[in-house]
């Protein structure tokens, strides 16, 4: 490689890439270690939404995985009853719970009516965050968000 490259007597310069200037400064250092992420807003669908925090803090757990269902339990080597304990026709999920459920889907389904929101109920998404993002680019994003907070809060 050294032979291809023109080398000259003049002293090695640095020159720090993600500046028009060359010149390193701290603040271009922490914006260059965010070059290339993505950004997801779906902290503000939870964050930012009308409920109680023990709402919001129960829909994070949700979109998170994190609620102690029957799935988790047994990844976690705990005893638990492996059916969903108010159909028992499924395993215990989380997405089962918030999505798949018939118990969930009827409570859904009430829910959307009452608030007279024209979202669909949910049905192929993979997870509530995803239909929730769904509902709400379709929908009145604040009226989706006030029946998401309506059901946590029963479910809670």
């Amino acid at each position: 490689l050294a032979q291809q490259a023109t080398l000259t007597d003049a002293p090695d310069q640095l020159i720090w890439k993600w500046t028009t200037s060359g010149i390193y400064s701290a603040q271009s250092c922490y914006l260059a270690t965010f070059q290339g992420s993505s950004q997801s807003y779906s902290w503000k669908l939870i964050w930012k939404a009308w409920a109680p925090p023990r709402v919001k803090f129960f829909h994070w757990l949700a979109n998170l995985d994190r609620c102690w269902t029957a799935d988790r339990l047994a990844r976690h080597g705990l005893q638990h009853h492996p059916r969903c304990l108010m159909c028992d026709q499924a395993p215990e999920t989380i997405r089962h719970l918030m999505l798949d459920c018939p118990f969930s889907r009827q409570a859904w389904h009430e829910t959307l009516a009452w608030l007279r929101i024209p979202a669909p109920i949910p049905n192929q998404e993979p997870t509530l965050m995803d239909w929730w993002r769904h509902a709400a680019s379709t929908t009145q994003g604040p009226a989706i968000c006030s029946a998401s907070s309506s059901m946590a809060t029963m479910e809670t």
